[in-house]
């Protein structure tokens, strides 16, 4: 890591928020604008500009109904996984999936017992689902470039965060849950932290 990525994720830590606190009622509204504002854009606006981009360089979608039929089951899947995992978070993490209103507690419940961001797994499932029914050679960039972004800018310093304010409670979690690929058997807390790691933060 060269000294301008590393003063650059300092930055970004230093950004970040937990979210005040307030009621599970109050974080399940904010967190759903922020579910619809973030898919509305990657999901719904970006696609169609795509779409556009194909027609522009002459490609014409072939729209199969075996192939649509796979990308809105893609699509419902990655929906169904994000809606849960932005629910626990509110629910049991007290905050947001934005880092700047980010969760108060440590959350692995739910879909985070196998795998650490089931948030950016379900946006690149849900990508995939719309380009594979649209057809679009431009909209599959789309999950592709989205999956480098995030795990190449956002991740290293939403890890740091974590690391700063969970402590060994999120460095065991880590170390047993990997990031995109699915881990079994599920997550449990540590006998070390007989809390559970959900509830490890501070206010």
């Amino acid at each position: 890591m060269t000294n301008l990525e590393a003063r650059l994720r300092a930055e970004a830590v230093a950004r970040y928020r937990v979210a005040r606190p307030t009621s599970r009622r109050h974080l399940a509204a904010k967190t759903g604008i922020q579910i619809v504002v973030v898919w509305g854009f990657a999901l719904g606006f970006l696609p169609a500009v795509a779409v556009r981009v194909d027609r522009r360089l002459g490609w014409r979608a072939r729209r199969a109904p075996v192939p649509r039929a796979l990308g809105g089951a893609l699509f419902a899947i990655g929906s169904a996984i994000g809606m849960t995992a932005a629910w626990f978070m509110a629910a049991e993490g007290h905050g947001t999936p934005i880092p700047f209103d980010a969760a108060r507690d440590l959350v692995v419940v739910g879909p985070y017992r196998i795998v650490r961001n089931p948030m950016a797994v379900s946006a690149i499932v849900q990508a995939s689902g719309i380009a594979l029914a649209l057809a679009s050679p431009t909209a599959a960039l789309i999950p592709l470039s989205g999956a480098v972004v995030w795990n190449r800018f956002i991740r290293p310093s939403e890890e740091d965060f974590l690391k700063q304010r969970f402590g060994p409670a999120y460095l065991d979690y880590q170390r047993r849950v990997r990031c995109w690929v699915p881990s079994w058997p599920p997550y449990e807390a540590s006998a070390a932290d007989p809390a559970g790691a959900q509830t490890a933060g501070v206010p």
